[in-house]
C-alpha cells in the first residue's frame, strides 16, 4: 500500500524516473541502458527489432546480432534465441552444431 501511494510502481526500477507514455521516450531509455552494456537491455532491443516495435522497422538480422552480443555477456535467454536462429536457419545459414552449442552454453550456466 505504501509503495503504491508513493508511486514506486510507476517508475523505472533502475533509475527511478517515471515511465514514459510514448515510444520515443521508451526507446531512449532502452538505448541508455544498451550504451552501458546491459545484457538484458541489449536482448530487449533485439526483441524490439525482431517484432518491429517502438517505431522501429522489423529487422531480424539486427535482432540476431543483438542477441549474440547479449549471449556473449552471459544472458541465457539470448543464448537460447541465437541457438534457435542458428539451428533452424532463421535469416542466418542453418548451422545446427552452432545452435546446439548455444543451447549447451545456456544449459551449463
Amino acid at each position: 500500500l505504501e509503495a503504491t501511494q508513493r508511486g514506486i510502481y510507476n517508475r523505472c526500477p533502475f533509475c527511478r524516473t517515471p515511465f514514459s507514455t510514448d515510444d520515443a521516450s521508451d526507446l531512449a531509455m532502452i538505448m541508455k541502458r544498451v550504451s552501458k552494456g546491459d545484457a538484458e537491455a541489449i536482448a530487449y532491443l533485439g526483441d524490439i527489432h525482431y517484432h518491429g516495435n517502438l517505431g522501429l522497422a522489423k529487422d531480424v538480422p539486427r535482432s540476431i546480432e543483438l542477441w549474440a552480443v547479449a549471449a556473449e555477456l552471459g544472458l541465457l535467454d539470448a543464448h537460447y534465441k541465437v541457438g534457435l536462429a542458428c539451428y533452424y536457419g532463421r535469416v542466418v545459414d542453418e548451422d545446427k552444431p552452432r545452435g546446439v552449442q548455444h543451447w549447451q552454453q545456456a544449459a551449463m550456466k
